[in-house]
């Protein structure tokens, strides 16, 4: 059985190799075990390659401590390796709820700093984990096709190497690697539709109909997003 850290560094690899050398490429890390992880693989990987890896934080100032904890982490991306560990400031202005709206405020900051580094890809950590919530809140909006189909694990300059990795692989990555990982403590306030589902209704799937329930949502997402290409193609 291989380790996490080589499930990981394997799963990024097909990414970086289809950049060219010179390319940069944005790491977004908030300092969870996600994407720490999928900091430390891309930088072990893109060392041989001559790609740059910029490690960007977001700062959305929701909490009091929220300036000390992006230090930390621009600290443990400097540890890493990384030449540029940057700290963004966003403000989020409630339009849409908070979560939709620090989405936006995080994506726009991101891609912010792809313009001025001229980064042709921007790497995110999502998990297959975050893909199965993805769904569920898609099932429950009673959304169409596209949005059942999850997260693509490329759309535009963006990039998810993890979505066939579970969150228990990059937690294990991170203990192999010697990494500490942040539980924002927004991840157990059950006022966000979200943490319900990860906290509540998938447990209850897993427990009440046998486990594998994640994977067979990804697997789902995937499908009907060929489904919903060939829909638009015809």
């Amino acid at each position: 059985m291989t380790s996490a850290l080589v499930d990981l560094r394997n799963a990024v690899r097909p990414f970086l190799e289809n950049l060219t050398a010179g390319d940069s490429a944005i790491v977004a890390v908030s300092g969870g075990a996600d994407s720490l992880a999928l900091a430390y693989a891309l930088n072990k990987e893109a060392r041989d390659l001559a790609i740059t890896l910029i490690g960007v934080t977001v700062d959305h100032q929701l909490q009091s401590s929220s300036a000390d904890q992006a230090k930390k982490v621009q600290l443990a991306l400097k540890e890493m390796g990384f030449q540029e560990a940057l700290i963004e400031k966003v403000i989020v202005e409630e339009n849409s709820g908070l979560e939709a709206d620090a989405r936006a405020a995080r994506y726009a900051a991101l891609d912010s700093v792809a313009h001025a580094f001229g980064a042709s890809q921007i790497f995110l950590g999502h998990t297959r984990d975050d893909q199965a919530e993805t769904v569920l809140l898609g099932l429950a909006r009673g959304s169409g096709t596209r949005s059942l189909s999850g997260m693509a694990v490329v759309n535009g300059k963006y990039a998810r190497p993890f979505l066939n990795i579970t969150r228990e692989q990059t937690v294990a990555a991170c203990a192999e690697a010697g990494l500490i990982p942040w539980n924002d403590p927004h991840h157990e306030n059950e006022k966000f539709t979200r943490v319900k589902v990860r906290n509540k209704v998938l447990p209850l799937m897993e427990a009440e109909l046998g486990p594998g329930i994640a994977a067979a949502l990804s697997r789902s997402a995937a499908i009907l997003r060929d489904d919903a290409d060939a829909l638009v193609e015809m």
